[in-house]
């Protein structure tokens, strides 16, 4: 018998596939509902199992979408798709392959020319792999029609290694492609080493508006100015001594230009009579790692009167800003200062900046202060201070009468708000976070604008001023990992808060008041280990839709009734709780999750359960059977069942849960067979059980005949897998890890959707199929642990694997 040894297989790319119709369906596409538009949100399959799904009749015709289908459909393949190249041509303008496996070896030719009609293609490598000149001349004669095209591959190798053997693409391999590819408007090219030529051939691209450049060569060359009608200009890691910035001059129309791990040098004559202000349209500038000097950029004397956004990141020579910056950026309207450490200050004349309203000021290490009237900007309205080491903050900040939106993140040294805080009423938005020693000022609650405030990780702050419930407009509070030990009780007052969060916190009531909250919609309380009580009622909250109480192990008792509102109810974590409440009187709820419960609760089911869609259930104790529905659950699609270790078998599902898509069942450990009526769900797509003691299967599993994905992983005991298992023809996944099954059952190759298989710690498997060339769609196969596959020369049977387009094989 011939065999094939592991090391000869080919290891080419995950195949991903996602259709995308521009009038897009609102549920999941099945076969008989391929060109259905209907709804608002688009559907996309990530992955290649679903493609069988839109192609009902691959090997006869293709369906011909109705006259109101969009034509332009976007298909995204990675991989050679050959098997649906007439329906490439006729209607996939659109081709995205991204190597998520970084593989070392990728061909991906065969795949472009089933799409002549490509305008838009981007191919991101991650393998250490990069373009060629071939590839390039195959690319410009398989799609002349190109107008978008990016190309990038992970590089962090390659400029380790600093080889420029590792960069192929040659200038007369550009040439060529930009000859033939003379329609392109977007360009995006992260593959050339900084030694390639540009050839004249790129600067006469007419409508290239978009252009960004890694790794290239000379670019700012004289004859850039005939790029006449870019806008948008991107250049990294392109080395000094090869550029020209003066080039940059002739581009008029420029409104955004980017340059990273570039410089310009000063003691070149060209370099000083450059200056962003010869852009008369230029709005946006970023500049990343070690970028050219602020000087240089804008020397004294030379306004850029259109600039409305500065973005400086990782800019280590970056020591001060200029005295004039008023006079040179008069337009300035954000600046973005990040990982710039050797800023010390910020000038004074900074504060002229009349027309400032976005600040962001992340990790400048040796930023010690703010300007003492640091208040002098009028306009300023968001304002961000990350990671710094700032000891407190000017009294003037309180002078920032537009300011709407402040974030404080990691500021650890700051322990108060500047005394006039509260003069701040434009305020809506206030982020206190990882500042330890904050204590808030008392006279918080005259922020009377403000929607929204979270502290966290306060050490310091034990209860909320009592002015807090004075913030009428606040919509939603959040206070995580705090020290603080009680709520006031005027909380009530707080009459439009929309959201509440608690999390982490040694609370240890949530006060009456809060019954009075009519608007309440969100009520979600984590890991407050502490508290004993809530509301005694908790029914009056007439908008309430989510309730959370998680994590909180003294919590003794819980109202018998909840809002009629209430869609998504999550309890867990606890077991003192008893009764638990009635949820049969909660016609909205659709989400219900239990999490280690102790009490045996029987859920009587009536109709007003009847909008429920995901019940989950986590058990703790001595249950000997589920406390599962006693009537139809109608909308029910996820059912999941955990930690219920001393049940022996399962109630019969037979027609109570005919909507159901998902059912997990994790950790029941004495459970042994699944109960036949399980075979009765008509619409079960996933089926997962991971039972220690499971020991078969039901004998009509193939009835579940839109069953897409069957996870037994961890199902130690189990021995074979039913006959029937060869009629699930949806089936695109099959997990049996770690079990005792000796063979796939007779038949299995007809399973022609199957994309993933994994048997890994199968130790009792004794062979594969012989014929696996049915499984086209295949792309992952795991027998990981299973000895008796192979031989002690490495080689596995069949040979037909190697058959398998695009099959990764782990060993």
């Amino acid at each position: 018998m011939s065999r094939t040894r592991i090391d000869d297989l080919s290891d080419e790319l995950l195949v991903r596939i996602l259709w995308h119709n521009k009038q897009p369906t609102s549920r999941q596409l099945d076969s008989d509902a391929l060109w259905e538009s209907s709804a608002s949100k688009p559907k996309y399959f990530t992955t290649k199992r679903y493609a069988e799904d839109f192609l009902p009749n691959r090997d006869g015709p293709l369906p011909t979408p109705p006259a109101s289908a969009d034509a332009a459909v976007n298909l995204l393949v990675a991989s050679v798709c050959r098997r649906w190249r007439h329906l490439a041509r006729r209607y996939v303008s659109t081709l995205l392959i991204k190597d998520e496996l970084m593989v070392s070896r990728l061909d991906i030719s065969n795949a472009i020319t089933c799409f002549p009609n490509l305008t838009h293609l981007e191919i991101c490598l991650a393998g250490g792999e990069t373009f060629d000149d071939a590839f390039l001349k195959h690319l410009a004669s398989s799609c002349p029609k190109l107008t978008i095209l990016n190309l990038t591959c992970e590089t962090s190798r390659l400029m380790a290694e600093n080889r420029i053997d590792l960069f192929p693409i040659t200038e007369a391999g550009l040439d060529q492609f930009f000859r033939q590819c003379t329609q392109l408007e977007q360009l995006q090219l992260f593959c050339l080493h900084e030694k390639s030529q540009l050839p004249a051939s790129f600067f006469r691209q007419k409508r290239l508006h978009t252009l960004a450049l890694h790794f290239g060569g000379p670019l700012l060359a004289p004859a850039l100015e005939n790029l006449s009608s870019l806008t948008v200009l991107e250049i990294a890691s392109a080395a000094v001594e090869y550029q020209d910035p003066t080039s940059l001059t002739k581009l008029f129309q420029l409104t955004s230009l980017s340059i990273s791990n570039a410089y310009c040098r000063s003691d070149d004559s060209p370099h000083e009579r450059f200056s962003i202000a010869q852009l008369p349209f230029l709005k946006k500038l970023t500049c990343f790692s070690s970028s050219p000097a602020f000087d240089l950029l804008f020397p004294s004397g030379s306004p850029c009167t259109s600039l409305e956004r500065l973005l400086i990141t990782d800019c280590r020579e970056l020591e001060r800003f200029p005295q004039d910056i008023a006079d040179l950026l008069p337009s300035l309207r954000e600046l973005s200062l990040d990982w710039c450490p050797t800023i010390a200050e910020l000038p004074e004349a900074f504060l002229s900046l009349s027309r400032l309203d976005c600040l962001k000021i992340t990790s400048c290490e040796n930023l010690s202060s703010l300007p003492r009237n640091f208040g002098r900007l009028p306009a300023l309205k968001s304002l961000v201070l990350e990671d710094l080491f700032l000891s407190d903050l000017p009294d003037s900040l309180c002078h920032l009468s537009s300011l709407e939106t402040l974030f404080l993140i990691g500021c650890r040294e700051i322990r108060q708000l500047p005394p006039g805080f509260c003069y701040l009423t434009a305020l809506k938005t206030l982020c206190l976070v990882e500042l330890l020693q904050i204590v808030l000022p008392a006279s918080i609650g005259a922020l009377c604008n403000l929607h929204t405030f979270c502290l966290k990780g306060s050490q310091e702050q034990q209860q909320l001023p009592s002015s807090f419930p004075r913030l009428s407009s606040l919509t939603r509070l959040e206070i995580n990992t705090c020290s603080l030990v009680k709520l006031p009780e005027e909380m009530g007052e707080l009459s439009n808060l929309r959201e509440l969060h608690i999390n982490a916190c040694p609370i240890e009531e949530l006060p009456e008041s809060l019954t009075v909250m009519a608007g309440l919609e969100i009520l979600m309380v984590n890991g407050c280990k502490r508290l004993r009580a809530v509301p005694s009622r908790m029914d009056v909250f007439g908008r309430l839709r989510v309730l959370e109480f998680v994590g909180c192990e003294l919590l003794g008792e819980l109202p018998e009734l909840l809002p009629r509102s209430l869609e998504i109810f999550d309890l867990g974590n606890f077991s003192r709780v008893t009764p638990l409440p009635n949820i049969t009187l909660l016609p909205k709820l659709r989400k219900l999750k239990l999490r280690n419960v102790e009490v045996v609760w029987g859920i009587t089911v009536s109709k007003n359960l009847s909008s429920l869609e995901n019940l989950q259930l986590a058990l703790a104790g001595d249950f000997n059977e589920l406390p599962l529905p006693l009537a139809p659950l109608s909308q029910l699609r996820t059912l999941t069942i955990r930690s219920a270790l001393k049940v022996e078998a399962l109630p019969s599902f037979g027609s109570m849960l005919m909507q159901l898509r998902k059912l997990c069942i994790h950790d029941v450990g004495e459970l042994k067979e699944l109960p036949a009526s399980i075979v009765e769900l008509p619409r079960l797509t996933f089926l997962g059980v991971h039972a220690p003691k499971l020991a078969s299967l039901p004998a009509e599993l193939g009835a579940l005949s839109r069953l897409r994905e069957l996870d037994l992983s961890e199902c130690s005991s189990l021995q074979y897998l039913p006959a029937s298992l060869t009629q699930l023809a949806r089936l695109c996944s099959l997990n049996v890890k770690n079990s005792l099954i000796r063979s796939l059952p007779a038949g299995f190759v007809r399973l022609t959707r199957l994309s993933s298989l994994d048997l890994q710690g199968c130790a009792h498997l004794e062979a594969l199929p012989e014929d696996l060339t049915e499984l086209k769609l295949l792309w992952c196969l795991n027998v990981t642990g299973c000895e008796k596959v192979f031989d002690d020369e490495g080689f596995v049977l069949p040979c037909s694997i190697h058959e398998i387009n695009g099959l990764e094989l782990c060993k």
